[in-house]
């Protein structure tokens, strides 16, 4: 099996390409730990002169945005993760600055993911926002996810997509490929 939900290019070939490894199996990874990933890479990229590195508030805004989406996109890979490492990949693609977080997923949890990413990709996400706020005001105790996802789209632009797919031998997990493409470069 190999499935695709929403924008999710063959990314071959990567510009300026940077990647990393996690290791969950051989240290906790813990939640300042994916804010610090997200950190490097945001601070790394925002840098780059078609980035806007010769104007200082453009390039906050290009950095706070490469941090949030990427710190988004690894939480969720470490709250998901079943065993396996979680890779990190940033590069550019089409003028674009792409994000690929690949970790190892449940079949059991990819198959209750699915319809909500579908969701995300299909409809209104301002409104779906907008409703999961409300939801969460009304009923904090019912952690409703998607938020992270929804504020990528609505405030940063983000095109999202997900690939799942299943190796030979890997019947109680999958590999779970989140990408998150911004459109951050000037012409």
């Amino acid at each position: 099996m190999d499935e695709r939900i929403g924008d999710f290019p063959d990314l071959a070939e990567l510009d300026a390409e940077v990647a990393i490894e996690l290791f969950p199996e051989s240290f906790e990874v813990r939640w300042d730990l994916c804010g610090a990933t997200a950190d490097f890479f945001a601070s790394y990229f925002s840098q780059m002169p078609s980035c806007g590195a010769d104007d200082d508030v453009l390039q906050a805004e290009v950095e706070n945005a490469i941090s949030y989406v990427l710190n988004e996109a690894v939480e969720n890979a470490v709250k998901f993760q079943y065993g396996g490492t979680i890779t990190v990949r940033v590069g550019v693609y089409e003028r674009s600055l792409v994000f690929e977080v690949s970790n190892w997923i449940s079949t059991a949890a990819a198959n209750a993911l699915r319809p909500r990413l579908r969701e995300l990709i299909e409809g209104d996400a301002q409104e779906m926002l907008l409703q999961r706020v409300e939801e969460n005001a009304a009923n904090p105790e019912a952690g409703v996810s998607g938020l992270g996802f929804l504020t990528m789209i609505t405030d940063y632009d983000a095109q999202l997509g997900w690939r799942l797919r299943a190796p030979e031998g890997e019947g109680e997990r999958l590999q779970f490929h989140t990408m998150a493409r911004l459109p951050i470069f000037r012409t």
